[in-house]
């Protein structure tokens, strides 16, 4: 690891390299917000409020923040982790993991911290025309529709799908739009909602957010990680679109669930299944 110091508009940043990435300390000065640090470095909100547990409301002067270059996410390696399933959760191909964390080997192990850059990141989203985008590569746990509750243990109307995957798993957005609402949403948990035309996108139960109210959000940006937070059994996001304030089936908007994971075309993935 390598470490530099450089004078950068009168504040002192501190950079530390990772192989093909290095970390900007950066210190708030006077009149900073986030949007005006993220032009500054060419770094979304998302990604800054990713690495930092701070309020994008009150910076504070003096405060330290975390700022990779080229922007990207990190990932800690799970108990019974793969970088064929690290891959997918990334939309992302194995060979490019590899290379962006000068790996000679498919080794990984638990508590191992990856990288991912934004230009490595949805190599295989589904972008279908104007349909919605899955928000996450994971396993449908429970459908829209009626259901016996998980922990009430009573039949009740789900009004979204949950879509399974491992604690810390990114989850994108499946629109463009603005965010409605970022935090705490009663059962959902941590949640981000998001309009985008006629529509609310809801995403539920997550360990983090990664976006504030207000914000403007491409289709494929980084929301927030999975989390299990509200009332929830286990590690899942909840996926709601509505009308108006109204519920409806979300995979009316979703290409299908066998195509979730789509490869660009002249990419390629390597690693099994």
């Amino acid at each position: 690891m390598k470490k530099l110091f450089i004078v950068f508009a009168l504040a002192v940043v501190t950079l530390y390299g990772f192989g093909n990435y290095f970390v900007i300390n950066y210190y708030v000065k006077p009149g900073d917000t986030l949007y005006l640090i993220s032009q500054r470095f060419s770094v979304s909100p998302s990604i800054i409020l990713d690495w930092n547990d701070v309020d994008p409301y009150k910076l504070k002067i003096g405060q330290l923040l975390k700022i990779p270059q080229p922007p990207g996410i990190l990932y800690e390696v799970k108990q019974g982790d793969t970088l064929y399933d690290i891959s997918k959760r990334f939309f992302t191909t194995v060979s490019y993991i590899k290379k962006v964390n000068n790996l000679k080997s498919d080794f990984i192990y638990v508590g191992q911290k990856l990288f991912v850059a934004l230009d490595g990141i949805g190599l295989a989203f589904n972008v279908n025309g104007n349909m919605f985008m899955w928000p996450i590569y994971g396993v449908i746990s429970s459908n829209y529709g009626w259901r016996v509750h998980p922990i009430y243990k009573r039949k009740s109307f789900h009004t979204g799908v949950d879509i399974s995957a491992p604690e810390g798993t990114p989850i994108f957005s499946g629109t463009d739009g603005v965010v409605k609402l970022a935090g705490e949403y009663g059962g959902y948990g941590l949640a981000v909602v998001v309009s985008y035309g006629k529509y609310d996108i809801v995403y539920g139960h997550m360990s983090k957010v990664s976006v504030y109210k207000g914000q403007k959000v491409s289709k494929g940006e980084l929301l927030g990680r999975v989390g299990s937070t509200g009332i929830s059994t286990g590690p899942h996001v909840h996926f709601e679109v509505r009308i108006k304030g109204k519920h409806t089936n979300p995979f009316v908007y979703l290409p299908p669930s066998n195509r979730i994971y789509v490869l660009r075309e002249g990419t390629v993935n390597l690693g099994g299944e």
